[in-house]
């Protein structure tokens, strides 16, 4: 299914409603509605189970592993969509040693609500902003456990990875849930980047065509461009605009550009990988280039 809809049928929503009540209690079921981004295309129903009563566990042996986890998740998270938000007491302790003085911030669960079905930090590997304290009271005598010193330094933003690349790409607008991953698929077959311990790192390759983009692709390659032409695109629709010219304002300069750029290309030298294998005719190391399947070794004397 291609959906980002937040969207339910009444029947899910009723049948929903029916099982939290008879599974948590009243207080655990709320009816929520969820606003839809305006650059959403969800016209179709959110991904939810089918049944209600088809829960995880009841169907696990009729499931594999894979079918199992994933069902779940779905079933589990479109429950708790629709119960009741979880209650926290804040707590900020300040702790007298000495001449010393500490400040603690925690929290407590006073309801779980939802959590007690599904959290959300947990399945995004986030960490807490506030850590779980116990109880305190008033002049409460501490023992000491034990001291951690911990030193600080600031630290350049952390790399990408698949999850964080597609959540910018989906709080810009750019692309559709369905083009996320053919996206990531594309500029890692092509070598622009390359995933070292689950980060993204952009290759030589990466680097090079990135700069050329942006040096002389401006009006294309920002985050507006894609919002800009569905607003054309609309307005052709609605029959405020001619789809000629339209298209001749963006393509006439595009395509001046392009030439340009072309011209531009033919100075570009790769610096290729040299490899510890020589070449049998020439006796230099052999490099290692790149083609439709993979990586290949040739000689460095053949561009």
């Amino acid at each position: 299914m291609r959906t980002d809809s937040t969207r339910i049928s009444e029947e899910a929503r009723k049948a929903a409603k029916t099982y939290i009540e008879s599974q948590y209690g009243k207080e655990y079921y709320e009816n929520r509605y969820y606003k839809t981004k305006a650059d959403s295309q969800d016209a179709h129903e959110a991904i939810r189970p089918t049944y209600v009563d088809l829960v995880p566990d009841d169907i696990k042996e009729n499931l594999t592993n894979d079918q199992y986890k994933l069902y779940k998740l779905i079933y589990n998270r479109f429950i708790a969509s629709q119960m009741t938000s979880a209650i926290y007491d804040t707590l900020a302790a300040k702790i007298n040693a000495d001449k010393y003085n500490f400040r603690a911030n925690g929290q407590t669960i006073k309801f779980k609500g939802f959590m007690t079905l599904y959290v959300e930090t947990e399945d995004n590997e986030k960490k807490e902003e506030f850590a779980k304290l116990p109880m305190l009271f008033e002049k409460q005598e501490l023992v000491k456990e034990n001291i951690e010193s911990k030193q600080s330094f600031t630290e350049p933003p952390p790399r990408y990875t698949e999850a964080s690349l597609v959540k910018a790409l989906e709080e810009k607008g750019i692309g559709r849930p369905s083009t996320y991953s053919p996206t990531i698929t594309t500029i890692l077959a092509r070598r622009y980047i390359e995933k070292v311990q689950k980060q993204i790192h952009p290759t030589e390759l990466g680097k090079i065509v990135n700069k050329l983009l942006i040096e002389n692709f401006k009006d294309v390659i920002n985050v507006e461009f894609t919002a800009q032409m569905e607003e054309e695109f609309d307005k052709i629709a609605e029959g405020k605009e001619q789809w000629k010219n339209v298209i001749s304002e963006f393509y006439g300069p595009f395509e001046k550009v392009v030439e340009k750029v072309d011209k531009e290309l033919e100075h570009v030298k790769l610096e290729y990988e040299v490899s510890d294998v020589p070449c049998e005719k020439c006796g230099r190391m052999m490099v290692i280039k790149y083609g439709k399947y993979g990586k290949f070794l040739a000689c460095p004397r053949i561009s």
